[in-house]
């Protein structure tokens, strides 16, 4: 409560002039942040559901939706994360001559990124699961909390390697473009674009399996990112907890990962901070 009774103006401050840079200049302004994850809902729900046909429609509760279904309850988490990892890393050397000039703790300048993520992609699973309700579809009641809890906790895990990378992207510049590089490749190591049960398969005993499914069934467990992934996609109905249960390492990198990022990203990043302030 301290933090916000002291800098709660200027994280507003900054809050509503992100919103508004990034379409400084546009007729619509602000309303873009709303129609760009509209846009992406459509076509993934509506494209892609036609053109992309797979068997995990059989049986599902969205019928030929359900591919777009699944893409869609995997990427707005994943977009949100990666977004709050790309923008944190680059906000000091960003904001280098504002920090200089004004006396402010940085901190401040993550929170209100990690807050507009959360404006914009939260805004996308509300309207998702609305958008799923009034076609008739039958949601599980826990959906939308249970979405918006998992964005809030997958923003903080993005926010605590956010301040760690930001740090590092200030004494070496070519911080970003290696973290961009890996972010494209863990996009693959979550089920976004493919079922969680094409790479598990739990029809099989692992003697069955071919060293490649072997090697993705260790790739996802031990992906972190992954639970949140599927997290959401299980909020939905997408993934069967009778095939697929979550076990109790599963709850606790839910609860526990996300702390721990927070805590190590503000540990480092503090003792970083002076250093950082010398090199701007």
């Amino acid at each position: 409560m301290s933090f916000f009774s002291q800098h709660g103006e200027f994280f507003w401050l900054l809050v509503r002039r992100d919103l508004k840079v990034r379409y400084a200049g546009s007729t619509l302004g602000g309303l873009w942040n709303l129609i760009h994850p509209l846009m992406m809902i459509a076509i993934y729900m509506i494209i892609f559901s036609s053109i992309m046909k797979s068997r995990m429609d059989a049986g599902s509760r969205y019928g030929g939706m359900s591919y777009g279904v699944h893409l869609v309850a995997g990427l707005i988490p994943w977009l949100l994360f990666s977004d709050v990892v790309m923008r944190s890393m680059n906000v000091l050397v960003d904001n280098g001559n504002f920090l200089k000039k004004v006396s402010f703790p940085p901190i401040v300048l993550f929170t209100s990124l990690l807050f507009n993520a959360l404006i914009i992609q939260g805004t996308a699973w509300i309207v998702f699961v609305g958008l799923l309700a009034l076609f008739g579809h039958a949601v599980p009641a826990a959906a939308l909390a249970g979405g918006l809890a998992l964005l809030v906790l997958l923003g903080l895990c993005g926010m605590g390697l956010g301040l760690i990378l930001a740090g590092l992207n200030v004494f070496f510049r070519d911080t970003a473009q290696v973290i961009t590089i890996f972010l494209q490749l863990l996009f693959w190591f979550n089920p976004i674009v493919y079922p969680l049960q094409a790479v598990t398969k739990p029809e099989k005993s692992v003697a069955e399996l071919e060293f490649y499914e072997v090697l993705g069934r260790w790739l996802l467990a031990l992906n972190p990112f992954e639970r949140f992934i599927s997290g959401s996609q299980r909020l939905l109905g997408l993934i069967d907890p009778v095939q697929h249960p979550l076990t109790a390492v599963d709850w606790a990198i839910l609860f526990g990962f996300p702390a721990l990022c927070l805590a190590a990203g503000l540990l480092l990043f503090r003792r970083m901070l002076p250093d950082v302030r010398d090199c701007l």
